[in-house]
């Protein structure tokens, strides 16, 4: 396999100093920033497979629904559950998630593989 062959990424510092740059926030562990942006197809094409983000993904989901939960639940004191239902769905729904990212230049960041 040729170095063209292989999938690009920044590397982790410079993903980093973007990314931080942009959010005015230094990350305390770049380890994980470095491991949130790397995505099971390059780990599985470069790294054997051994470190991707699903693990962060399945708190972060999880983590993410519970805030926007409560800040429309804080925001809309009269609307009803399934109102609040539908608008948390439309605003973490993956096309919502995916036009925030590409808005932060994320999707520039990632390390992806070759079919991503």
């Amino acid at each position: 396999m040729s170095t063209a062959d292989l999938p690009t990424c920044a590397t982790p510092s410079q993903a980093r100093a973007v990314l931080e740059e942009r959010l005015g926030h230094v990350f305390a562990r770049p380890e994980l920033l470095d491991l949130a942006l790397t995505h099971s197809s390059w780990a599985n094409e470069c790294d054997g497979g051994q470190r991707h983000n699903e693990r962060q993904e399945f708190l972060g989901d999880a983590v993410l629904e519970l805030c926007v939960s409560w800040e429309l639940f804080r925001r809309f004191p009269d609307a009803r559950e399934g109102e609040l239902t539908k608008l948390r769905a439309r605003l973490v729904s993956t096309v919502s998630l995916a036009e925030r990212a590409r808005e932060f230049g994320l999707d520039g960041l990632l390390k992806l593989g070759r079919g991503e």
